[in-house]
């Protein structure tokens, strides 16, 4: 029987890798600053009023998103009438008062003052169901309001 010998010129490969940590960083650069996150999908289609004076909001934590426009299509039957969707959830205006104390109650009780809405509200939503949503946040407690809009050109 024969042996098998080890060849005494065996080689060895290596691959540069001093420069993957660059290229990691760079990469992951490129998608924070190009991706845009969304918390919550509309369910609502919203075409927003113009403002002349807009402020961006610091503090995320503590906020309920209230968005009035018409259903989106494919939605429900109902598509095209008004729809209030409070964060993720599409309800009536009926409903508001229990679904806002139910969030409040979720709150812990020494955040609950600094509580707050965003109200996106569509150009062609009556102005009375803008109203009865303002009279339902302050029978729950959430007395600061803040307006979504885009900037006027």
């Amino acid at each position: 029987m024969s042996r098998f010998r080890r060849n005494k010129k065996q080689m060895s490969f290596e691959i540069n890798t001093a420069s993957l940590p660059d290229l990691v960083f760079t990469v992951l650069f490129f998608f924070m600053i190009t991706s845009h996150f969304q918390t919550m999908p509309n369910r609502v289609k919203i075409d927003l009023p113009t403002a002349t004076e807009l402020q961006k909001l610091q503090e995320r934590s503590l906020i309920i998103h209230i968005m009035a426009g018409q259903e989106l299509a494919g939605q429900s039957r109902n598509a095209g009438a008004s729809r209030i969707q409070l964060n993720n959830e599409i309800i009536a205006l009926e409903q508001l008062p229990d679904k806002l104390r139910t969030l409040k109650a979720t709150v812990p009780e020494p955040d609950r003052p600094q509580l707050m809405s965003i109200l996106k509200i569509d150009k062609s939503t009556p102005m009375g169901i803008v109203t009865d949503i303002k009279k339902h946040l302050r029978e729950a407690g959430v007395l600061t309001i803040h307006y979504s809009a885009t900037k006027k050109p």
